[in-house]
């Protein structure tokens, strides 16, 4: 039964977390919001689109001789079961890339809008035009890149940025120096762009050795309260349980270089015997927040939960390659994670007969692995295949298995694709569920892309997607590139 606490603890720890860690929350939905909301941004979504599309085309002359690029991209949501729009954002990306001699400087920023407004009962809130709908401006990357710095085959990238490491499609183990962006839980390889310092040397015979320092700490950002689920197993909560009052506490390394520093080390060979291979280490925290103790305190008059969460170091040994076996591409992954300090749930129950419990979550090494082929067939159908051991969320005891397949296939000449993929998740005791993901996109034009499909799930209760089940989404997007 104590389990059960905390259980409830820790849902409502993660709740409050996307807004006590990282002082702002973007996970802007809600279930009073979504109450309200109806098919009308389905048109004014596509009708937004082909003006933007229109404006963006008869510019384009002007930007032939620009280093400035970018999309925009319309995605509208709705949920399988309500109907209820469950998301509508509009994005335009632009890019500026400039090159002069030996630097480089490149800045990306999104500008970004959702027809959804913030639920508010306060009349000044209306008035405030930013809030209705909700819009921001998120400056992704902005970085400066020395070539042949003080040495002839040294690199040096300097600014906000994203490193990527690994090389398997989207599913990867051993790129960890970039948190998470779960602000949209279906971007799946969504990343932060973050302070870093990168410094590349070249040898020959295309060997290269590549050093990354992160000087300040930077958590993933979480997503709504909807999808926490896919992180906590569900367990049933006694209907005469009730806390007054929950307390959270986020224990979140300081803003120093000695608190917060993280860094990594990598060394690649590219075509040794037909394949790329790499070896790295990475030296970092857990950038989701684990929950570390908590206790409750029951009284006569009430039951106070208290919850402390942080975000504990470790170390990561990784080797990836990619390469072919005949006409199959083949690629894999492996990580050893080791905590430099145990990971261990403390739980108590104050003020009552029950004795203090412990709950291991990470307290020894453990491993990730993904390994994957792909193929493509004489009708030009492709297929993707990729087995991995251990999401990005899980850790030490909580790893599972998921095996994901993927097929495409483009009709009238490459102006219809048809795309069709499933995850398979494999948890213990033979519980099993999947996500189901179907895309059909045409593209009229050049650059141009209307796509609709759905992300559902089903399985088992107390899987990661057996606990979202009613969370199924169909989409509606149109991007263009320019």
């Amino acid at each position: 039964m104590k389990k059960l606490f905390f259980v409830l603890i820790l849902k409502n720890a993660f709740k409050k977390t996307r807004r006590l860690a990282f002082g702002h929350d973007r996970g802007w939905e809600s279930r009073n919001l979504r109450k309200q909301r109806n098919l009308i941004p389905l048109f004014t979504g596509m009708t937004a689109f082909l003006g933007l599309f229109l404006g963006l085309f008869l510019m384009k002359p002007a930007f032939a001789d620009n280093p400035v690029s970018g999309s925009i991209l319309i995605d509208t949501r709705a949920e399988t079961g309500s109907g209820e729009i469950s998301r509508e954002e509009y994005r335009l990306t632009l890019k500026a890339a400039k090159r002069v001699k030996e630097l480089y400087a490149y800045g990306e920023v999104w500008f970004r809008g959702f027809g959804i407004s913030q639920s508010t009962t306060y009349l000044p809130q209306l008035q405030q035009y930013s809030s209705e709908p909700p819009t921001y401006l998120d400056v992704r990357q902005v970085y400066v890149e020395f070539y042949s710095f003080l040495l002839e085959n040294l690199d040096v990238k300097i600014g906000k940025q994203i490193l990527n490491w690994g090389t398997a499609d989207e599913l990867n183990v051993t790129n960890n120096v970039n948190p998470y962006d779960l602000e949209d839980p279906f971007a799946f390889d969504n990343k932060l762009p973050v302070p870093l310092l990168v410094a590349e040397y070249y040898f020959p015979h295309e060997i290269s050795l590549t050093g990354v320092i992160e000087p300040i700490f930077v958590p993933t950002v979480l997503p709504a309260d909807k999808w926490l689920n896919a992180f906590i197993t569900s367990v049933p909560i006694p209907s005469w349980l009730h806390i007054d009052q929950i307390n959270i506490n986020v224990n979140r390394p300081s803003q120093s270089l000695s608190g917060d520093m993280s860094y990594g080390i990598r060394l690649a060979k590219k075509a040794l015997l037909g394949y790329d291979i790499s070896l790295s280490y990475y030296n970092g925290r857990y950038t989701l927040p684990e929950l570390t103790s908590a206790n409750i305190t029951a009284s006569a008059n009430s039951i106070i939960a208290n919850a402390n969460l942080g975000f504990p170091r470790l170390s990561i040994i990784g080797g990836d390659f990619a390469g072919s076996i005949g006409d199959h591409g083949v690629w894999g992954e492996v990580a050893l994670n080791i905590p430099q300090q145990p990971v261990r749930f403390n739980a108590y129950v104050l003020n009552t007969p029950y004795a203090p419990e412990s709950y291991d979550i990470a307290t020894s090494p453990f491993v990730k692995y993904v390994l994957g082929t792909d193929y493509t067939f004489n009708d030009g159908t492709y297929m993707n295949v990729q087995f991995l051991h251990g999401q990005f969320y899980e850790i030490g005891s909580q790893l599972q298995n998921y095996l994901t397949v993927m097929s495409n296939k483009s009709f009238l000449y490459d102006k219809l694709k048809a795309q069709v993929a499933i995850m398979l998740e494999m948890a213990p005791h033979n519980l099993t569920a999947y996500m189901f993901y179907p895309e059909l996109d045409w593209m009229p034009y050049d650059n141009i892309t209307m796509a609709v499909g759905g992300f559902i799930f089903a399985g088992d209760s107390g899987t990661v997607f057996g606990n979202i089940i009613n969370n199924s989404e169909v989409f509606l997007k149109a991007s263009y590139v320019f």
